[in-house]
């Protein structure tokens, strides 16, 4: 395997890597599970004992929005979130959309399974590129 990284720079990666887990409140299992890879794997990224692979740096700004650039060469020890108006809004068609078709469809949901609900249509829009309304409809008709 050829290796882009030093040993330094994949240490000071698994520090911004153990970071950001302590502040999405997550157990190194946890990601482990949302990177799909080995908890051993996982635990080697925090170490610095392993290059961090392409897909798990993809699969991080994906599921939890974080700048690929921070990650890979941060120079603050605290998370960046990638927050441009675009992902935003997605963000807010997603809300919409689900207020109207509750709305429309007379159904009512706990905010937390709504939140859930949101956060699912805003994943597939972000990895779209765009909205989806076929989407949107299954998910309610999964949910609702």
């Amino acid at each position: 395997m050829v290796t882009l990284a030093t040993h330094q720079d994949n240490r000071r990666l698994g520090q911004r890597l153990a970071s950001l887990r302590t502040r999405l409140g997550k157990t190194q299992i946890e990601m482990a599970q949302a990177l799909n890879v080995a908890p051993r794997t996982y635990q080697n990224y925090e170490r610095g004992e392993r290059e961090i692979a392409a897909s798990s740096v993809r699969n991080l700004h994906r599921l939890f929005d974080v700048d690929p650039v921070w990650l890979l060469d941060g120079q603050e020890e605290e998370p960046e979130f990638r927050r441009d108006g675009q992902y935003l809004a997605l963000m807010r068609i997603a809300i919409e959309e689900v207020e109207k078709k509750l709305v429309k469809a007379r159904k009512t949901m706990t905010p937390a399974k709504k939140a859930d609900l949101i956060l699912l249509i805003y994943r597939h829009f972000a990895a779209q590129d765009g909205s989806d309304d076929t989407f949107v409809d299954q998910a309610l008709k999964l949910v609702a």
